[in-house]
């Protein structure tokens, strides 16, 4: 799939969001992904490019990493890779919808 958007910031036109729909409402998790995937075949259908701003990369917080085991990551992980619908369930989703803080 290559360089994917995803991460704190996603810009683009209105009119090309507009186009393609803006974010699905189908899946809890991983919907930048899939924004990302439908605005590159968008850019290519309209000879445009896609640019991603890396020069000044965006530290976010890790907590997500204190608040989860390996294990926890890794289950979720297996999840999905082996059940693709799995990000259309809230209850798959856990490490963002479980109520930890």
């Amino acid at each position: 799939m290559g360089r994917l958007l995803a991460g704190s910031f996603i810009f683009c036109e209105t009119a090309a969001f507009r186009k393609i729909g803006g974010f699905s409402n189908k899946l809890f998790a991983a919907e930048e992904l899939e924004l990302s995937r439908r605005l590159r075949r968008l850019a290519r259908e309209t000879s445009r490019k896609i640019v991603i701003l890396h020069h000044h990369p965006l530290v976010t917080s890790a907590r997500k990493m204190r608040l989860y085991t390996l294990g926890d990551h890794f289950k979720l992980l297996a999840r999905v890779l082996f059940n693709r619908r799995a990000l259309t369930r809230r209850e798959s989703c856990t490490l963002w919808y479980d109520g930890r803080r």
